[in-house]
This record gives structure tokens, C-alpha cells and sequence, in this order.
């Protein structure tokens, strides 16, 4: 709109001054089609109904619409039509921000054919021969302008294109990099470092209001012997599958925060033990929990290239008590998973309700 206005009062001035063969009629009819036309393609871009376009700014309907306007106007003026010609080059720059060459090379071939038939119609009036060559010399010059501003700018919009693909490829990475910073690379869950910072969030929020929460902290019983028995590949598989099997446990039967928008704040806290925050759950909710959790580990065998792997899991619960350290929480379920293989493995034992 910028460049139309900027334009417009060019041509305008033109005009008063005598430098167009267009009447008042004719100036105010090519005037007023524009403001029609850009008021459509307005309505028509902010309503989103372009965007079912590759170029939802029909960009290059606005570049052509401008160079057949343009052609009209130089068509009527006499003196002023070298000057003229500038909007031209107005027109054409600003398919820099979007245009493919072919595209550009298109609008070049409708500003130079055009040209070249007012060029024509004047050679075909005039019997003077040093004019027949200046006006030659005119279309020749327009020519190699036009092509090469669609060099110049295909050019350009084809390194945009590139910056802005190697800037996604860039953020595409630092995603991915940071993903890989806070999820374990065998399992995908969240890793220590990410549970840490979740439980730090989940502790703040129990501090600033009525809001309680339990940590899990599972173990798989006598995991190295799987892995001296079956080697480490199958060890992976089957901490792979538990992965699994404890997130669809979690996700299907509890109301839990989760640590993003695709998976439950479970993680690997370190080798094959396991955390889990419970938020909003009491001891009591965390134990039904965490007895459905075992009995969906002990019940069914893993499935590794070994064969089936029969494996269970010990379980350490602790309900957050106000006021006190999120390490010292996480430290009760530790010690009350101690307590449950001492007692003999596959069961859940607690630290004793808040005080």
C-alpha cells in the first residue's frame, strides 16, 4: 500500500503538470480501479482466504497488476515517460520478498512486451529516423533493466529462501539438542536432570498453596542378572518396554502433570531405577497406583530377541510433607524402596504418611 501511495503521488504530480494525455475522467477511472482492487486483495488477505494460496500474498498478482497499470500510464505520457519508468523498477523490487525466477522472468517478458508495443506504435508514427533510433534505444535499455532486476531479485529471494530453511534447520536442531539434553536416550523419558527440575516445580507449587504430591521410585529387581544372563541388548529391550508399560499404566489410570505435551512425569532417574511424580495424589492414591503398576510388570513377560523376559519391580513411595526439602522427599521413597527389596522384592513399601 506503501508503494501505491508513494506512486500515486507521483503519477499524480505528473499528470497536473500537464505530462499525461489523460483526462480527468480517465486519470480518476485508473485511479479508482487500484483502490478497488487493493481493497479486495486487503479484505481478501486479512480474512485468510489466500492462504489456501502457495503465496498467500499473491504476490506475483500484485506485481503484474502494478506493471499492466504502469503500461497504461506510459502509454499516455510524453516527456515524462523516462521518468516514469521508474515505477517499473518499484513494481519488480518488490517481488524480492517472495517471487521464484520463472516468476520474476514472467513479470520481465509482460513489462518488456508491453513497452515494446508503445515502443512500436511510435516508431510506426514517426518518419524520423534519429527518433525511430532513440525510441529503439529506449526498448533496448528497458529490456536489459527489466531482465536483470529479475536476475537480481530471483536471486535474492532465492538466498531468503535459503536463510529462512537453513534458520529452520537451525531450530529444527536446537530442539532436537535440547530434547536430547533433558530425556534419556534408551527410553525417551525425561532424564535426571529434567525430573529434577519438574520436582522443583512441583515442590514450589505445594508450597505456594493447599496442593500435595507423591514421588515413586521403582526399581527393576535383579536387572543385572538379566543383563549377565541375557546380555545387554536384551537388558535394553526390556528396560525399553518397562518405559513403556509404566507411561501407559500412568497415562490411562491417573490424573498426572506431565513433563510436556506428549509424555507423564515418569523418567529414568539412573540406570534401572525409575521416578515418578504424582501430583495432587496422596500416599493412599500413590500405593493404588503403584500396585497396579506392579502387578502390569510382574504378570506379563518382556519380549526381547532373547525370548521372554519374566522380570518384577520394587516401589518406593513418599507423600510431600509442607516445609520440607524436595531432596529430602525424594530421599523417603528412595529409602522406602530399600525397604521393599529387603522385604523380599516385587512390593510397595512407603515412608508413613505426612506430618
Amino acid at each position: 500500500m506503501l508503494s501505491w501511495i508513494m506512486c500515486f503521488a507521483m503519477t499524480l504530480y505528473a499528470w497536473a503538470l500537464g505530462l499525461l494525455d489523460m483526462s480527468p475522467l480517465q486519470f480518476g477511472l485508473v485511479g479508482g480501479m487500484v483502490m478497488v482492487t487493493y481493497l479486495a486483495l486487503h479484505l481478501a488477505i486479512r480474512s485468510g482466504w489466500t492462504e489456501r494460496f502457495r503465496d498467500p500474498s499473491l504476490t506475483l498478482f500484485q506485481i503484474l497488476f502494478a506493471t499492466l497499470v504502469t503500461l497504461h500510464i506510459i502509454g499516455h505520457a510524453d516527456e515524462a515517460r523516462a521518468i516514469l519508468l521508474m515505477l517499473f523498477i518499484i513494481a519488480a523490487f518488490f517481488g524480492v520478498f517472495q517471487l521464484r525466477k520463472e516468476e520474476y522472468v514472467l513479470v520481465a517478458i509482460v513489462a518488456v512486451f508491453g513497452f515494446a508495443m508503445i515502443i512500436l506504435g511510435e516508431i510506426f508514427d514517426t518518419t524520423e529516423h534519429d527518433r525511430r533510433t532513440l525510441l529503439l534505444l529506449e526498448l533496448g535499455v528497458f529490456a536489459v533493466v527489466m531482465f536483470w532486476i529479475a536476475f537480481i531479485g530471483s536471486y535474492v529471494a532465492n538466498l531468503r529462501r535459503k536463510l529462512s530453511q537453513h534458520n529452520r534447520n537451525l531450530e529444527q536442531a536446537a530442539g532436537h539438542l535440547q530434547h536430547m539434553a533433558q530425556h534419556d536416550e534408551l527410553t525417551g523419558l525425561p532424564n535426571r536432570r529434567h525430573l529434577i527440575t519438574r520436582l522443583e516445580l512441583a515442590h514450589a507449587t505445594a508450597e505456594a498453596g493447599n496442593y500435595t504430591f507423591s514421588v515413586a521410585v521403582l526399581d527393576l529387581d535383579h536387572f543385572k542378572q538379566i543383563n549377565d544372563r541375557h546380555g545387554h541388548q536384551a537388558g535394553d529391550e526390556v528396560l525399553t518396554q518397562f518405559a513403556e508399560r509404566v507411561t501407559e499404566v500412568l497415562r490411562g489410570g491417573d490424573q498426572i502433570m506431565r513433563v510436556d505435551d506428549s509424555l507423564p512425569d515418569i523418567g529414568r532417574f539412573g540406570g534401572e531405577e525409575f521416578l515418578a511424580i504424582l501430583p495432587g495424589t496422596d500416599l493412599e492414591g500413590a500405593h493404588l497406583a503403584a500396585e497396579r503398576l506392579r502387578r502390569a510388570i510382574g504378570d506379563q513377560p518382556f519380549e526381547t530377541a532373547a525370548g521372554p523376559i519374566e522380570c518384577t519391580v520394587s516401589i518406593g513411595l513418599s507423600e510431600y510433607r509442607p516445609g520440607e526439602p524436595v531432596h529430602h522427599t525424594v530421599g523417603r521413597a528412595d529409602e522406602a524402596l530399600y525397604s521393599a527389596k529387603e522385604k523380599g522384592r516385587n512390593r510397595v513399601a512407603d515412608s508413613g504418611p505426612s506430618t
